[in-house]
């Protein structure tokens, strides 16, 4: 009994999550899924941001849930968790039919896929941190207290005699910005 025991301490912790049903061709998926092959978790999350494509959000949901899958059940350390296997796999399809010439019917197929990730732990840190995932826990007692001493200090600001508040030259620069965009906009060959 004692040998199992060591035996399971050795082999690394995975997290693993799972959507089933994405309606979305898994081919289409799979373009997505090749470019964060063996990354770390959060740099895989950091890519998956720039991707124009349909099925990066549904594999960062993905991705996501497996990072909160291991923190929370295996206690596991999110910069150190990579993508060990993504994969994804087609599932049932939908069959429509569009009328075509002569009376004929065409077979529309619309695919569902079935993600799946697995994680695992790695010595090496992730490149970018928690911070802007949507990861981490933010203290509402820590975001008054910055947004009290932030509208004080403005406060304190605009009642000075003879000085110009922030927030009037902030105003103003982007009156100023708009303006040109406008003009950027509509005169195209005026090369203003």
């Amino acid at each position: 009994m004692a040998k199992k025991i060591t035996e399971q301490k050795n082999t690394p912790k995975t997290a693993e999550a799972h959507a089933r049903f994405v309606r979305m061709s898994p081919r289409k998926a799979r373009l997505v899924t090749n470019l964060v092959k063996g990354m770390y978790a959060l740099d895989a999350l950091v890519q998956l941001r720039f991707i124009n494509k349909k099925a990066s959000s549904v594999i960062a949901d993905v991705i996501k849930s497996a990072i909160a899958n291991g923190a929370n059940n295996f206690k596991l350390k999110k910069e150190h968790l990579y993508i060990s296997s993504i994969t994804v796999d087609g599932g049932p399809k939908l069959k429509r039919y569009m009328p075509r010439a002569q009376g004929r019917a065409s077979e529309l197929r619309k695919p569902f896929s079935h993600i799946n990730v697995l994680l695992e732990e790695r010595a090496g840190k992730a490149k970018h941190s928690v911070a802007g995932l949507g990861l981490e826990k933010k203290a509402k007692a820590e975001k008054t207290t910055e947004e009290k001493t932030s509208k004080e200090e403005l406060a304190e600001e605009v009642n000075k005699p003879g000085t110009r508040s922030q927030i009037d030259k902030g105003e103003q620069d982007i009156k100023k910005n708009t303006v040109t965009q406008k003009r950027r906009l509509f005169n195209r060959k005026s090369g203003v």
